[in-house]
């Protein structure tokens, strides 16, 4: 396993940047990320990234107390570290929208952006093949 140059990707509201991204080299000259780190990288952003619970006809609300979240949304870049066994540790530099809860202070993913969270990191691991 080598470590390739670095890459980017964005999905609706939420970009992902990567410095080096862990790849093993197919016999179609291409530079894979095997599927255990995609896994071990979405099971980091889970535990790492709170999201908003939605209501139906109402605000969003917070996952940890349940207080409506009524501040504004603002953009903020988390670290997610990454390890999986055999590989090396990277670190995704994940740039989303946040509220925070006027309650318990936890800032969150409002629902609006959630599935953009979960597309943008395959799509991370994803880019980069070799033509």
């Amino acid at each position: 396993m080598t470590l390739s140059g670095p890459t980017e990707a964005t999905v609706g509201t939420v970009a992902a940047a990567l410095e080096r991204r862990p790849v093993v080299a197919c016999t179609h000259d291409h530079d894979l990320t095997p599927p255990t780190i995609v896994d071990a990288a979405m099971q980091a952003a889970d535990d790492r990234i709170a999201r908003a619970r939605a209501r139906l006809l109402r605000r969003d609300v917070c996952v940890s107390c349940g207080q409506a979240l009524t501040l504004p949304t603002r953009r903020t870049v988390r670290p997610v570290t990454v390890a999986a066994a055999g590989a090396p540790v990277v670190t995704i530099q994940l740039d989303l929208p946040a509220t925070r809860c006027p309650s318990c202070a936890l800032d969150q993913v409002p629902s609006r952006s959630r599935e953009d969270l979960v597309v943008v990191i395959p799509a991370l691991f994803a880019a980069g093949a070799r033509s």
